[in-house]
């Protein structure tokens, strides 16, 4: 796969949204970022694509807070973060990046195509929709991690350089909205991208079932709080996601400009910083699940050994020696980013059979979650999954453990999702570090620094205390 990221024109525009340099910054740079004589709409998707993955998988956002929080790794040294010690400053570069360089660029390339009127009518609605499922997508990510967010006002650096913000309920309308658009004009049997997308290469129907699955994931997050609005979502749903073959997947690159970012942190930068926890270890041996070896590596005696999550950094650093660390594969250079598996929908399935918002076998649903999942990760013996299955069965009557532990098991390496699905369904049962500096394990991120500063006035109107982690969001009523 050979993907040109430099840095695009889009990009450098983008850097000005929410303020963050004057208006005249903006007419200095005298380029006319939504020319397609500059640069191809279909550069700007990809750039997106990659940085939207590249900055959900990172360090940043992934290793160093949701792995953390949801006690799937722990920190051996420099444990800060699993203590919850993090301010506006920690995740300042994660809503930079996904609304001053994602989202910004998805808009130029949606410009781009709009004002194109060499492209066929059929063609010109899936690659708008495509763009509308990676924005929804984006936003999405933004509202479960913030709450309320710019929404209807953002992306309007000159006209409205300091945005309103939107509820998360108000938010989570705007993303069903734009992905029922986005389904319903396109056309699974016309083109869209002639190549050069890298997640599904451009096949319209491939994009339609991950629209689909992922219009399927909002409403799930929102029916405990509004199930009349998810039950009529998830009626009207076509075809998803339900083998791996059709997952969506970024597939980092072996070139380290483009590599999985948790391999440039601890092959190239030399960082040994996380353990696999004791919870998860735990877990996985008392359930007799075979995907422990791709999870975790064997430490020093040749045996699978957690580390506590949220030591203090002295405590931390003396289990460091004996403590396993995250299998290699996890932090290859070219392993993948999940957006959406089969695993995570069929899990969906089961849950939306069990409280009669489909009709379906829940049971079934799970097995195939469980299943899909194991061929994932590289287990395919068909019997060795029936014995586990019959071990760890799906319990009716305890549902929400059932799904949300094999869901939090499922998307190892996946920490924002686990981290949404943990707080839904209150699975597994995590227990608050007792060094911690939180009184509740974090339910939400603390607001940038960048807004706290440059658009303090609207902000102000949403949140008293910008550093709040405490505070559950509008979906998280249990």
């Amino acid at each position: 796969m050979k993907i040109n990221l430099k840095l695009s024109l889009a990009a450098l525009a983008g850097i000005f949204l929410f303020g963050m340099t004057s208006c005249e910054d903006i007419t200095e740079l005298n380029v006319d970022p939504n020319s397609p004589t500059q640069v191809p709409a279909v550069n700007l998707v990809v750039q997106a694509q990659y940085e939207l993955n590249d900055r959900l998988h990172s360090r940043n956002y992934n290793a160093e807070w949701t792995m953390l929080v949801t006690q799937m790794w722990s920190q051996v040294e420099y444990a800060e973060e699993s203590r919850f010690v993090v301010d506006g400053n920690s995740f300042n570069d994660a809503w930079i990046d996904l609304y001053a360089n994602v989202l910004s660029e998805l808009n130029v390339a949606k410009g781009i195509i709009t004002e194109d009127e060499g492209i066929a009518a059929a063609e010109k609605a899936n690659q708008l929709g495509i763009i509308s499922i990676l924005e929804a997508y984006t936003y999405h990510a933004l509202v479960d991690g913030y709450g309320n967010i710019p929404f209807s006002a953002a992306l309007q650096p000159i006209e409205n350089p300091l945005p309103s913000y939107d509820s998360q309920e108000a938010v989570y309308t705007g993303i069903v909205s734009k992905l029922q658009a986005a389904l319903a004009s396109m056309d699974a049997g016309a083109a869209s991208f002639a190549g050069g997308e890298p997640i599904y290469n451009g096949d319209a129907r491939s994009w339609i079932r991950f629209g689909n699955s992922l219009l399927m994931r909002v409403a799930l997050r929102m029916s405990d709080v509004d199930e009349v609005t998810a039950r009529s979502v998830i009626g009207g749903i076509g075809e998803l996601i339900t083998d791996n073959s059709q997952n969506a997947i970024w597939a980092f690159d072996a070139n380290p400009g483009i590599a999985n970012p948790l391999f440039i942190d601890s092959d190239i930068n030399g960082r040994d910083d996380f353990g696999v926890s004791d919870v998860l270890v735990n877990t996985l041996t008392e359930k007799g699940d075979p995907r422990i070896s791709a999870y975790a590596a064997l430490n020093v005696s040749d045996e699978y050994v957690g580390m506590p999550s949220g030591l203090p950094d002295a405590e931390a650093f003396a289990l460091s020696s004996i403590t396993s660390r995250p299998a290699a594969g996890v932090r290859a250079a070219t392993a993948p980013a999940v957006m959406m598996d089969a695993a995570e929908v069929n899990f969906m399935l089961a849950e939306a059979y069990q409280r009669g918002l489909l009709d379906g076998d829940a049971a079934a649903a799970y097995d195939a979650g469980v299943t899909a999942s194991m061929n994932f990760w590289g287990f395919s013996d068909a019997d060795a999954i029936s014995t586990y299955l019959a071990a760890n069965a799906y319990d009716a009557a305890n549902w929400k453990e059932s799904v949300g532990v094999q869901k939090w098991l499922a998307f190892y390496m996946n920490g924002p999702q686990a981290w949404a699905e943990w707080r839904r369904l209150d699975q597994p049962e995590l227990v608050l570090p007792a060094a911690a500096v939180n009184d509740v394990i974090p339910v939400r991120l603390p607001y940038p620094v960048s807004e706290q500063t440059r658009n303090g006035e609207e902000l102000g109107k949403v949140t008293s205390n910008p550093n709040d982690l405490s505070t559950k969001l509008w979906w998280d009523v249990n």
